[in-house]
């Protein structure tokens, strides 16, 4: 005798709507929190690791290295360049290293129209990360 569900067709799993399957308002929700974390960290002069700012946007630190954390950080640093005039995705670094992934300065090379050497892209993070803490220290908080 067959199981009854073997013949059943299954309901089609859907996701919502939006970015990363996020609904539009849980992706607002994820910008304003990452923001907000790394706005705290250039006003204390400090840096935020992926963990940290993929737990603040979505709960979970285990969304370090995903495409979503990755989406978000460009969309809120595009919003950021625009407005303050200051990348903020400077100061979200990697734990073991204390600096920018490589997609960090991928974006930078393409900003800069070419690449940079090791010892390039190193001054070009301090540059980059004076300009944030500047703008959003005590002194230059907008």
């Amino acid at each position: 005798m067959r199981p009854a569900s073997l013949g059943r067709r299954r309901a089609p799993v859907t996701r919502p709507a939006g970015k990363f399957g996020f609904a539009p308002d849980e992706w607002r929700a994820a910008r304003a929190a990452l923001e907000a974390v790394v706005e705290r960290a250039a006003a204390m002069r400090s840096t935020v690791t992926y963990g940290e700012a993929a737990r603040a946007a979505f709960g979970s630190p285990s969304m370090a290295r995903s495409g979503a954390l990755m989406a978000l950080l460009a969309e809120a640093d595009t919003a950021h360049r625009q407005r303050e005039g200051v990348f903020i995705a400077t100061l979200v670094v990697r734990a073991d290293s204390g600096r920018p992934g490589d997609g960090y300065f991928a974006f930078a090379e393409r900003t800069e129209g070419r690449l940079l050497t090791p010892d390039e892209r190193e001054a070009y993070w301090v540059e980059q990360a004076e300009r944030v803490w500047s703008r959003y220290g005590s002194q230059g908080r907008p």
